[in-house]
């Protein structure tokens, strides 16, 4: 055959696609494209809700271990036992008169006033504080000490320290203790940093200058500390506009012209604190209640303690409508008849911890 005419009868065979070829192979590409664009979607949403989960458990964890460490150790002055001995005070404007009667308090946030009578009324506290939250209040010495470098004396009764590691200053608050017997004074002088370091406790800003005990060198030195945990609203919004709550803390700096309340945020995402109070009955048993029916905070040796986290952005593909149960307090989704605590009725991912918590140095007699 004719080279020239194979090739031509070998052109003519080679056809292009037909249409309806083409619209059969851009519906199956479209159908696969639609099936990657939507397995890529759900990956990343699972993925987004894999990772705000990860955070609402560090938070709730985090949240739950920075007020148990302080509420196991209220109360704490050393190794003295404080339901039968009792700290001596002489320093003046001091920030309790017996520390074992204030180591633990609780407060049920029902309105604005809710410190009506207590050292935070008319404090920035009062008003920050969330209603429908719950405010817990501890007292206690440091757990870091330090030990004297020579036994007290009649002639010097000043309290000497090898450098000073705990940082003391002028005005600070210390807890001197042994075993039987515990002094909380005010530091008159400015002790210094190093070397041997001397905390004077003059008369004046002490209502006298005498220690109860000639301590020796098995007594400690401890920073005395006042610290209060409540939820507040931080002021701020997330990208999409949601308030943001947040756990906080106040220290009382104790100055000698009377309490310095300094205030810090702890944890963002925390939406409620809830509390339970385990009191012990004069009939040896204990129950748990709510800080309006405790009977009296001394005799509270352990608590049920719980927060609500939030999530910083919207995951849910549907408004929260969970109702998530705190010691003591349903939290309900907003607008729910009857409910006493809500929670904002939006897409955002939230979740529930708790802890029972004892106090270790409360006993039952």
């Amino acid at each position: 055959m004719n080279p020239l005419l194979q090739q031509n009868v070998h052109s003519s065979d080679q056809q292009g696609l037909s249409l309806v070829e083409l619209l059969v192979a851009l519906a199956v590409s479209s159908l696969l494209l639609l099936g990657v664009t939507s397995l890529f979607l759900s990956s990343r949403q699972t993925d987004t809700l894999g990772m705000e989960l990860a955070k609402l458990q560090e938070t709730g964890r985090q949240a739950i271990d920075f007020m148990a460490r302080d509420i196991r150790m209220a109360g704490y002055q050393g190794c003295m036992d404080p339901e039968t001995l009792r700290v001596n005070i002489i320093a003046q404007n001091p920030p309790t008169t017996d520390l074992f009667q204030t180591a633990f308090r609780g407060f049920e946030v029902t309105n604005t006033s809710w410190a009506n009578g207590t050292e935070f009324d008319n404090q920035p506290i009062e008003n920050m504080a969330l209603i429908g939250s719950d405010v817990i209040a501890i007292q206690k010495a440091s757990t870091a000490d330090v030990s004297l470098t020579n036994q007290l004396n009649i002639s010097n009764a000043n309290v000497q320290l090898t450098g000073n590691p705990m940082g003391f200053q002028q005005d600070d608050i210390v807890i001197i203790a042994d075993c039987e017997t515990a002094d909380m004074f005010r530091i008159t002088n400015s002790p210094g940093t190093s070397g041997t370091v001397t905390l004077a406790h003059a008369q004046g800003t002490n209502i006298h200058n005498r220690l109860s005990a000639l301590y020796d060198t098995s007594a400690r030195v401890m920073a005395f500390e006042s610290l209060v945990y409540f939820v507040a609203d931080t002021g701020r919004v997330s990208e999409q506009g949601l308030p943001i709550r947040a756990l906080y803390r106040q220290t009382d700096q104790m100055d000698f012209a009377g309490a310095n309340f300094v205030i810090e945020e702890l944890i963002e995402g925390i939406d409620s604190m809830q509390v339970l109070y385990g009191e012990r009955l004069n009939t040896g048993n204990m129950h748990f209640v709510t800080a309006d029916n405790v009977t009296n905070m001394q005799d509270v040796e352990s608590v049920k303690l719980g927060v609500l986290v939030s999530s910083s952005s919207q995951v849910l593909s549907t408004d929260d409508t969970l109702t998530y149960r705190l010691p003591g307090e349903d939290i309900r989704p907003a607008g729910t008849t009857g409910a006493q605590v809500t929670h904002a009725g939006d897409r955002r991912l939230r979740r529930e911890f708790s802890s029972t918590v004892n106090i270790r140095n409360r006993r039952a007699d």
